[in-house]
């Protein structure tokens, strides 16, 4: 008899990536707002597919803190005001150069290649002002820094809090000056890491986020003094 679990496992598992990342897409862009109750059977009619893979990208959404579990009462998007992005932000600028710094004695020339290729596509990204790809192209380039930090847990908590900061870093988008300084923002901590120096990598990357930070607190508090 033929064993059709592992086919079938695949399938929930594609259609919950992909309910995954449409629902992503609306808190992130503000569609879901803050607070919004996210009903798991309205969002499984408009995706024509079952419950069962909404849920499971409801479950993972939960567990990067981007949707709160309701017991008994569903899910709904975890609020974005100043004090989470504060507390997000504060722990960020902590870790980020960290990790950094961990990162760059464990550089390689293959590693560094890999960075070098993950800017080119974060340059062409932000000239050509592509929001959706400007994500995973920001991240891309980042990360190809933190993961050569040889520390698991510490990625897997800068993972969480890079999630969470996708709500408010499109909020500085059009706020930290021109495409080309920040393409020669991402830049010069590239040029650091290919000198070897941790300390100044660090320090570049807490430059970067104390900036976003400043730029998208000043965001908040103009949108909290409108309401």
């Amino acid at each position: 008899m033929p064993n059709d679990r592992q086919p079938r496992k695949s399938t929930v598992l594609t259609l919950a990536g992909h309910a995954e990342k449409v629902l992503r897409e609306l808190i992130f862009s503000g569609e879901l707002q803050p607070g919004a109750r996210i009903y798991a059977d309205e969002e499984a009619e408009k995706l024509g597919m079952s419950l069962i893979p909404v849920r499971e990208a409801l479950r993972s959404l939960a567990s990067r803190g981007m949707v709160e579990a309701i017991p008994q009462r569903g899910f709904r998007v975890r609020p974005a005001d100043r004090d989470d992005f504060t507390e997000t932000y504060d722990l960020r600028l902590m870790l980020d150069p960290y990790a950094a710094r961990l990162a760059v004695p464990r550089m390689t020339d293959t590693t560094l290649a890999e960075m070098d290729s993950t800017l080119e596509s974060l340059a062409r990204t932000i000239r050509s002002g592509d929001v959706s790809d400007y994500d995973t192209d920001h991240r891309a380039f980042h990360f190809s820094i933190y993961n050569q930090s040889g520390s698991r847990w510490l990625i897997d908590i800068q993972s969480m809090l890079w999630e969470n900061s996708l709500r408010y870093q499109r909020l500085s988008t059009g706020l930290r000056g021109t495409a080309e300084e920040r393409v020669a923002e991402h830049q010069a901590i590239a040029d650091a890491c290919h000198l070897g120096d941790a300390d100044v990598v660090a320090e570049l990357v807490h430059q970067h986020l104390e900036h976003t930070r400043s730029v998208v607190y000043n965001a908040l508090t103009d949108e909290s003094e409108k309401e």
